[in-house]
């Protein structure tokens, strides 16, 4: 499942490289894609533009191992008849239950008649559909070149037409539905349906969680945007006898951005229940970090420099109930680290 999402954000990066658009259509597009996808606890929205246009963006693209998978996610997609050129914004949201199984929403100029009819010749895929609440819901199973359907369940594509501009997509093998002119959301059938839901207004969205929509409300213009919600499970995963880890059971909601400006800029929230809860996880926090700093910093192993050098940036402080936590990896000492990893490859 973590490749299925990894390779899904990789796929939707790639298709962006084309794409130009404003920050402020950017920012409209990601509000109609949120209001597409059904209420979960956690959820990313991402700004293809800004990663693009970027320099980390030309670095990345650049490293031979991340540019053949970048080159094999779109290789694989154009298979399933998607146009790589077709994708602008991209969210993604996982179901409050488990971080499994995520509805990802897409908008983009999708041709949606086009986009079918290239499924259905390519030979590659066999594509079925059905109907659900007036809306036309497609599974997209890949097929062998010899002719046999593939047996793995982790193959998955997807694809929906309606005279509408969103697509909903579920995954089975793949699932996905056009929900209107130029969105796309994927998931399972489920997902698929429960997104169907949301648009006939049988059910919520992510939009009206209004703690999700206050954190991604925090820097709009941010490349990625995140919010999280904390479960019990979630939580006493994070315990450990060996390490001196705060008691993170009082941390209700981790939410946070990451910028491309200049480098990698990070600034995650950690919202407590109380403030003196939140005072006790940033003295904890800090001390950790500072006996991070100190172990790196001692080290004579020059591959381990950039590491310490990315920590110096890092800064841990409380406000209130928040534990806030930024650090900057700029471009320079990027480059360094991907120079020590292509040597040490």
């Amino acid at each position: 499942m973590r490749k299925t999402v990894f390779l899904a954000i990789l796929i939707a990066f790639a298709i962006s490289a084309g794409v130009r658009w404003s920050p402020a259509k950017s920012d409209t597009r990601a509000a109609e894609l949120l209001s597409v996808l059904p209420d979960g606890g956690a959820v990313a929205v991402i700004d293809f533009q800004k990663i693009t246009a970027s320099t980390l963006w030309s670095t990345i693209s650049a490293q031979e191992k991340l540019k053949s998978a970048i080159d094999k996610a779109q290789s694989e997609l154009s298979d399933l008849g998607v146009k790589l050129t077709d994708v602008h914004t991209v969210a993604i949201v996982f179901p409050a239950s488990n971080m499994s199984n995520p509805t990802i929403a897409v908008t983009g100029g999708f041709e949606q008649t086009d986009l079918l009819a290239r499924l259905r010749s390519s030979g590659k895929v066999k594509l079925t559909s059905e109907k659900y609440k007036g809306f036309d819901i497609y599974n997209a199973r890949s097929v062998r070149s010899t002719g046999t359907e593939n047996s793995n369940p982790n193959r998955k594509a997807a694809v929906d037409a309606t005279n509408s501009a969103t697509v909903v997509i579920a995954r089975q093998d793949a699932t996905f539905a056009f929900v209107d002119g130029a969105t796309l959301v994927a998931g399972d059938t489920e997902s698929v349906r429960n997104s169907i839901d949301v648009k006939t207004g049988a059910k919520s969205s992510i939009a009206q969680n209004t703690k999700m929509a206050e954190a991604l409300a925090q820097n709009p213009g941010a490349a990625i945007r995140f919010a999280l919600t904390l479960t019990p499970n979630m939580v006493n995963g994070l315990q450990s006898s060996d390490l001196p880890i705060p008691d993170f059971s009082s941390i209700t909601m981790i939410f946070g951005t990451i910028d491309v400006t200049s480098g990698i800029d990070l600034n995650a929230t950690l919202r407590s229940d109380t403030a003196e809860h939140a005072k006790v996880v940033a003295d904890r926090l800090s001390g950790l970090l500072g006996m991070a700093k100190g172990f790196l910093g001692a080290m004579t192993d020059p591959k381990m420099a950039p590491i310490a050098e990315a920590l110096k940036s890092v800064t841990i402080t409380n406000a209130d109930i928040d534990v806030k936590i930024t650090g900057n990896v700029p471009m320079e000492l990027l480059n360094t680290l991907f120079s020590s990893t292509a040597k040490k490859a």
